[in-house]
């Protein structure tokens, strides 16, 4: 599903939330080192396909996990 996608930031944040149960967006743009609004975009693009899912359900600290 995220063939389309251009750049450094899907692959390695595909990779990240692979590897972690639950990630944040700080937590993300430090281990893949893309700038904050790369890995927002992309996090909202990943939940939008339904990729992943939100668990923390608050506006912000927000966590993320991959759909089974």
């Amino acid at each position: 599903m995220m063939a389309p996608l251009s750049g450094k930031t899907p692959p390695a944040l595909r990779a990240v939330l692979t590897e972690w149960p639950v990630v944040s967006a700080p937590m993300a743009e430090t281990l893949t080192g893309a700038s904050r609004g790369a890995v927002q975009r992309n996090l909202a693009w990943m939940e939008a396909q339904g990729l992943i899912c939100e668990v923390t359900g608050k506006e912000c600290f927000r966590m993320w996990r991959a759909m089974p």
